[in-house]
């Protein structure tokens, strides 16, 4: 009810069954309309003659019956000297809106909003998920349509990984029993006079492992549920292959140790391995969820480069990866200079420059001493040194080494 100085305003539900009344706040302005499951309600605005206008949009060019039907349903609009008025049909929880109801009214705007809520049996949604087993936790979420405001259930099943797939298959006589989720670990999305609603189990601890996941949702209209699968994976993608060592650089000559996994849902233990021309079956080791296999190439030459892994899909098709080795040749620490010992002089305040030019394959790592003591604060092939005020003299050495050898480079500072 809208009242002026010298008119009034009223708006009502014509129908037998929608029910009009006020938001929990007066002070909005506003007001909801409780629409029956079937869709099909009428309202109108009553009021004395007046050189005003009357408007019902859902936005703000969007007129009442154009929102409905663009949507496909029914809607009429009839205006007479003293009211103006409408009738939906065939509506849906899913066209449930707010509209503002605007009088023009000497030269000023009247508004009032309006919440139009259809009934209806929820609809629920669940994306799959698939998580990294070193993160502890991840949020469940449920969201969907429902009005009146559903009650939310949420249900854990564990499954057997190797027995869940992508192709939303499953037979559960490889799960386990399903938990009921205790309803307070679920938080529901605040109702705003809309039928969208939102529910998220924060922090749901990984360690359960793998398996499917329920919501079902549940109001006066009926109950709707759906599932879906909560994958735990080892790693992101479908296959990881790796070097596990040398950790550094492959060399001609060397043997290299390689892992090639891929994850258990869509795939068999069945692995092939191709190089240099050749080509060996290894069948895969469970590890965590997925299936691992660790196997050793020897390289001879820059032909033996390229490394392949093949693993069976369940639905029998191949996933292939391929490794590209930089092979370099084998090089022990050595000075580049050709001068191990070098013999300085630096006056007292001066800094000077030290560069380790020791080189080598795979790069030397390289650590400093002076006088025999290691220092640890000191680290790449250039440092800079000063003599302490009670210093005469000081010995400096770098040491180069990788899993070839060493080499050392010292400096005698007078």
């Amino acid at each position: 009810m809208v009242c002026t100085k010298t008119s009034l305003f009223v708006l009502s539900a014509t129908d037998n069954n929608s029910l009009l009344g006020p938001t929990d706040n007066a002070a909005l302005n506003s007001g909801v309309l409780d629409v029956p499951r079937s869709g099909s309600f009428s309202l109108a605005i009553y009021h004395a003659s007046f050189g005003g206008e009357i408007h019902i949009n859902q936005e703000l060019t969007v007129s009442f019956c154009d929102y409905f039907v663009k949507r496909g349903k029914e809607c009429y609009e009839n205006r007479s000297s003293d009211a103006v008025s409408y009738n939906v049909r065939n509506a849906t929880m899913e066209d449930s809106g707010q509209f503002v109801i605007k009088i023009l009214l000497n030269q000023h705007w009247e508004r009032f909003h309006l919440h139009i809520l259809i009934r209806g049996i929820p609809t629920v949604h669940m994306n799959s998920y698939n998580i990294l087993k070193n993160f502890p936790n991840t949020n469940l979420q449920c969201k969907g349509y429902a009005y009146p405001i559903p009650n939310i259930t949420f249900s854990y099943t564990p499954c057997n990984p190797s027995a869940m797939n992508h192709s939303n298959t499953l037979d559960k006589r490889h799960c386990g029993e399903s938990i009921i989720l205790p309803q307070h670990l679920g938080r529901l999305s605040p109702f705003n006079y809309t039928t969208i609603f939102e529910v998220i189990v924060p922090s749901w601890a990984i360690e359960t492992g793998p398996g499917i996941v329920s919501c079902k949702a549940t109001n006066s209209e009926g109950t709707a549920s759906t599932e879906t699968f909560l994958y735990v994976r080892n790693f992101p993608d479908p296959m990881a292959f790796s070097v596990i060592s040398p950790t550094d650089v492959v060399l001609y000559d060397d043997t290299v140790h390689m892992l090639c996994q891929v994850d258990v849902y869509n795939f068999t233990n069945q692995f092939t391995i191709h190089h240099g021309g050749s080509s060996f079956k290894l069948v895969g080791q469970r590890h965590h969820f997925a299936w691992t296999v660790t196997f050793l190439v020897h390289i001879n030459n820059a032909s033996q480069n390229e490394v392949s892994c093949a693993a069976l899909r369940k639905n029998g098709t191949l996933l292939v990866n391929t490794l590209k080795l930089l092979i370099k040749y084998p090089s022990k620490p050595h000075v580049i200079s050709m001068n191990n010992t070098v013999n300085t002089t630096i006056a007292y305040g001066d800094q000077h420059r030290l560069e380790c030019d020791i080189d080598g394959t795979p790069t030397p790592d390289i650590v400093w001493f002076k006088n025999d003591d290691h220092l640890r604060d000191k680290y790449g092939h250039i440092i800079r040194i000063s003599l302490e005020p009670d210093e005469l003299r000081a010995t400096y050495k770098c040491l180069g080494r990788n899993r070839l050898g060493t080499s050392e480079k010292t400096w005698n500072i007078v």
